[in-house]
């Protein structure tokens, strides 16, 4: 079987926008990974085909690059497909559109495979590897390589893990982490910036009744990069790394 791209249309509600009325990074991600359920659902490999069989799909990176944001009551399209395919790394482009099919922003995602009794990472399975990947798009560059360690953390704060961070895999949910890490950054970067890029790296797993520690500092001395790390504070296991670019706002 060939696997195919998937586009799923959504509408932006009142929840999902920030106090300028637009979409938030977050909100965006969700969507991404509605579209590639739906995708995937299509082919016979959704995270409900994987739990029958006591697998489970794993966000492990994903690379996020935003050229505008949609507004409140905006339709839109995402547009997503498997760009590709290294050993145990599979990876998933997207794209978004807005309702004149102009190019909003892009990401790339890599996905691993886990046994959800285990939860240790395991091989692609054959049903998935008989799926031959054909990208509907051109590809873009895979995420790989590392990111800078966060060297000067200025601004940290402890996060406890409640039931509703939790997903299906009874774990925080990767948009939480998201939101973790943009949280801890100040104010005056939330309302005078927009967020450009996004690099997150999920490296371990935290459960409910657990308490994050999300800290930030400057990646660069210009102030539109900062470097983030979410870790356990029960043993210091590092969670999330990530990267995060932001531009001035447009008046």
């Amino acid at each position: 079987m060939k696997s195919y791209p998937g586009k799923s249309t959504f509408t932006v509600r009142s929840n999902e926008i920030d106090y300028r009325g637009q979409a938030t990074l977050p909100a965006l991600v969700s969507y991404m990974q509605e579209a590639a359920w739906a995708n995937t659902r299509a082919m016979g490999i959704s995270m409900y085909d994987l739990l029958e069989r006591g697998l489970t799909w794993v966000l492990q990176r994903m690379r996020i690059e935003m050229f505008r944001y949609p507004g409140h009551n905006d339709e839109i399209t995402v547009k997503t497909w498997a760009s590709g395919r290294e050993r145990v790394f599979l990876h998933r482009d997207f794209r978004i559109y807005n309702g004149k099919q102009e190019l909003l922003g892009q990401a790339t995602s890599v996905w691993l495979v886990m046994d959800v009794v285990k939860r240790q990472l395991v091989s692609v399975p054959d049903f998935i590897m008989d799926v031959e990947v054909v990208p509907g798009s051109e590809p873009l560059p895979f995420a790989k390589g590392k990111l800078p360690q966060l060297q000067e953390v200025q601004y940290k704060q402890q996060v406890p893990v409640r039931w509703h961070d939790i997903d299906l895999n009874r774990h925080v949910t990767n948009t939480r982490y998201l939101q973790w890490a943009l949280d801890s950054l100040p104010l005056e970067v939330l309302e005078q910036k927009q967020l450009q890029q996004v690099d997150i790296i999920f490296k371990a797993e935290s459960m409910l009744g657990e308490t994050v520690t999300s800290a930030v500092g400057p990646g660069t001395e210009n102030g539109h990069v900062y470097l983030h790390k979410l870790a356990s504070q029960e043993n210091g296991k590092e969670l999330v790394q990530a990267k995060t670019e932001w531009r001035e706002l447009e008046n």
